[in-house]
């Protein structure tokens, strides 16, 4: 029902939400419980969980549960998987701080969630200000998105973040270089 590409490896969801990934897993971002091997088929993610959406970035994966709390697993440098610290997990763990997201984007080293109020929060590496928190400190949880604005889509770019509000205007924070 849902695919996604990281940087060298895909993941995707079947019918009843559980998940499968494939490719580069050299940094756990296969959530199979290693970090050896690449696999050349679609192999099930660790802990029998099942997901509504799932998103890939460049060495990690997210994904949310049908009740709307996130887990990540895979490298978990400068704090991209939002679990509270850097190390790398080789299967999905929960996000901190018990928040509950509708919509979830990994890229290269950060992370970004909607809740069900459109509040948007980052986490990860926060160089070019693309967690929006108003500074370029990284985040090993969840940070609040500054400004007060709430959203409807979230995505999240390598050096960038936008979302989307209920009016369609567009919102974009980190790197405006090009």
């Amino acid at each position: 029902t849902a695919i996604t590409a990281g940087n060298a490896h895909t993941c995707g969801l079947t019918t009843d939400g559980a998940a499968y990934c494939w490719g580069n897993g050299w940094d756990g971002q296969l959530g199979n419980g290693s970090n050896i091997d690449i696999s050349l088929v679609p192999t099930p993610v660790a802990g029998g969980l099942t997901f509504t959406a799932i998103s890939a970035g460049a060495d990690h994966t997210c994904g949310l549960s049908p009740a709307g709390a996130a887990y990540c697993w895979g490298h978990g440098g400068h704090g991209r998987l939002g679990t509270g610290d850097t190390a790398y997990h080789l299967v999905p763990e929960p996000v901190a701080g018990g928040f509950t997201f509708t919509d979830i984007t990994a890229e290269a080293d950060h992370t970004c969630g909607l809740t069900p109020a459109g509040e948007a929060y980052c986490w990860g590496r926060g160089q070019n200000g693309k967690l929006g928190s108003g500074d370029t400190d990284n985040r090993l949880v969840p940070t609040p998105v500054a400004g007060g604005l709430t959203f409807t889509a979230i995505s999240a770019g390598r050096a960038h973040s936008c979302g989307l509000t209920s009016s369609g205007a567009a919102y974009c924070w980190g790197n405006g270089e090009y």
